[in-house]
């Protein structure tokens, strides 16, 4: 086991301030509303895809091994870390042999589902009002979908598009007794499922590629349902970052803790969208803003 200590100091440019996007709503009307409980489940082992660890390795002793490991632990801690201000939360991610054991059987009863990337909707019935819908969507919506693949008459020209649209992986449940079960033995609201983590080069070419500076990507496929199985959305989250920064640790607090609390805000906001909060208008933002700074919490332990 390889522990270490990361102290994750206050970001700039970071979402509308470091305290983060809750700016968007009255603090005094998030601190009335319930904590639920959020089980967050991490990424199955097989669902790590990565293009960068040879860098990341290059001078350690890092195996394909630890490099996974770490970052699944530190996803896992960037969630717990983003969720605990505004939630209860378990996390399946533990050195305990029955959190083990239940972990287990999510893999079992849970598998991935890779498909075309859509806009996440909210169904009529989740007590949303038509406005704050709109809004949550409008938020969450980080990808364009392009025109339709395939091959059709337009205006009277044959038009072939290649699919190149985004891929979603999604959490497809098999048996609902995971939720039966689960959801009462830890006192579950919501159960966050990290389906899965890309690390990717992002170079626009070849030329750019060689060059040793281009943008590499994050990509956290997660999805999340309600105590009763229900799907609310599913969601990729993005961030990009430099290639010149291959230092595993500074790559955890400098890029995936700001996903972690991405990652909680698309629950948070749609807890507080649908109990009726009303986001603040841009005004109220920036003037909240300039007043206030932060500092993102430690991110003491991962392995």
């Amino acid at each position: 086991m390889v522990l270490f200590c990361i102290s994750a100091t206050g970001q700039s440019g970071y979402g509308p301030t470091n305290d983060s996007l809750y700016l968007g709503f009255y603090r005094d009307s998030i601190g009335m509303l319930e904590r639920p409980n959020v089980i967050v489940v991490p990424f199955h082992p097989n669902r790590y895809l990565s293009e960068i660890d040879r860098y990341i390795a290059e001078g350690t002793n890092y195996t394909f091994q630890h490099t996974r490991g770490f970052f699944r632990k530190g996803l896992d801690n960037a969630i717990l870390i983003g969720a605990k201000e505004h939630n209860d939360f378990v996390s399946m991610h533990a050195d305990d042999p029955v959190v083990n054991e239940d972990l287990d059987f999510i893999y079992k009863v849970v598998s991935p589902s890779v498909e075309p990337y859509a806009p996440p909707v909210v169904l009529d019935d989740k007590g949303f009002k038509r406005k704050l819908t709109m809004y949550w969507t409008k938020i969450q919506t980080n990808a364009d979908p392009g025109p339709e693949p395939g091959t059709r008459v337009e205006r009277g020209q044959i038009v072939s598009v290649a699919d190149n649209r985004e891929l979603i992986t999604k959490a497809r449940i098999y048996n609902e007794i995971v939720f039966d079960s689960l959801a009462p033995k830890y006192k579950g609201d919501y159960f966050l499922l990290v389906n899965e983590l890309n690390l990717m080069n992002a170079a626009g070419s070849q030329r750019e590629l060689e060059s040793e500076d281009f943008n590499r990507l994050i990509k956290v496929h997660y999805s999340v349902f309600d105590k009763n199985g229900n799907e609310l959305f599913s969601l990729v989250k993005k961030r990009y970052f430099s290639s010149y920064k291959n230092d595993l640790p500074a790559i955890i607090t400098d890029e995936i803790l700001p996903m972690g609390y991405d990652v909680m805000y698309a629950l948070d906001s749609y807890r507080f969208l649908q109990a009726g909060l009303t986001p603040l208008t841009e005004a109220e933002v920036e003037l909240a803003a300039a007043r206030k700074s932060g500092n993102l919490s430690p991110l003491s332990k991962f392995k």
